[in-house]
């Protein structure tokens, strides 16, 4: 399933490095209660419309999970009907618990939400929730029929610097047993935070392909693993100039792989990586 996060620059080059990295072994659960949503207060989706950040002392736990509140009414609306006010699938995303046998836990943003039928749906960011929203109907019978196996899953694993932080990189497992590294989106900036070649399309390309080697190696992964990829392209003929690049940062192209023009969108590409 693609996977993109939109961060715009001006005139400017973004590739989104989401690398699908099979890994060995298992993921050992901890014994610390997981805090849901980010701290976000579930209740506050459906009383104030908008999503609200919890405070450490309106928390509870449910389903050894801890929510979090903006207020004690809230709180106590939660404690009194938990199945009215909890996003479906313990909060996790409500696109990857649908993908059938890559089925799976994913991070969600508190800000791609949406309310069916009264019941609250998180996605892991705000572009897939417009694609969430297309088959919502379909995609949420799916996740209701995966989620029996998807909730025994091993939750999702971030990994930190130097990946980007939003949307995170995340270490997943899958239904059908598979571990994979999901890299997110990853800019033209250098380690300063400071944007690399505006109105540059080579040089942004080849600082963002030094972001995703970097994400690579923190994960103990390698470009060589990398099966397909998807790009999104603003600048169609000024990015086939420097299309040579890729192959260095992303692998070469595989059937899997495809690109799409979009007006006023920067370049982005998901790619998958798998280890045997």
């Amino acid at each position: 399933m693609y996977r993109a996060s939109f961060l715009a620059l001006n005139r400017g080059v973004v590739l989104l490095g989401l690398l699908f990295v099979a890994l060995v072994g298992s993921t050992a659960r901890g014994d610390e209660l997981k805090l849901s949503i980010s701290g976000y207060d579930p209740v506050a989706y459906f009383t104030v419309g908008r999503p609200l950040q919890g405070k450490a002392e309106f928390e509870y736990v449910w389903r050894r999970l801890r929510w979090r509140f903006a207020s004690g009414e809230h709180r106590d609306l939660f404690i009194k009907d938990p199945q009215r006010y909890a996003p479906q699938y313990d909060g996790y995303c409500a696109m990857g618990a649908a993908d059938q046998a890559a089925a799976h836990k994913d991070t969600v943003d508190p800000e791609a939400w949406a309310i069916v039928d009264g019941k609250l749906y998180l996605v892991h960011t705000r572009y897939w929730l417009g694609k969430w929203r297309e088959r919502a109907e379909e995609y949420i019978r799916l996740a209701n029929a995966d989620w029996g196996v998807v909730a025994d899953l091993p939750d999702p694993v971030v990994v930190r610097s130097p990946c980007a932080a939003s949307p995170p990189t995340n270490s997943v497992t899958l239904r059908d047993g598979r571990r994979l590294l999901m890299i997110g989106t990853q800019v033209p900036r250098d380690e300063s935070g400071n944007v690399v070649g505006k109105g540059d399309m080579r040089a942004q390309i080849k600082q963002v392909g030094t972001n995703v080697g970097a994400c690579l190696k923190a994960a103990g992964a390698t470009v060589d693993d990398i099966v397909a990829r998807t790009s999104f392209v603003a600048a169609p003929a000024e990015f086939d100039k420097h299309a040579d690049l890729l192959p260095r940062y992303v692998g070469p192209p595989s059937p899997e792989s495809k690109w799409s023009a979009r007006r006023n969108c920067p370049v982005q590409t998901s790619s998958w990586k798998l280890k045997p």
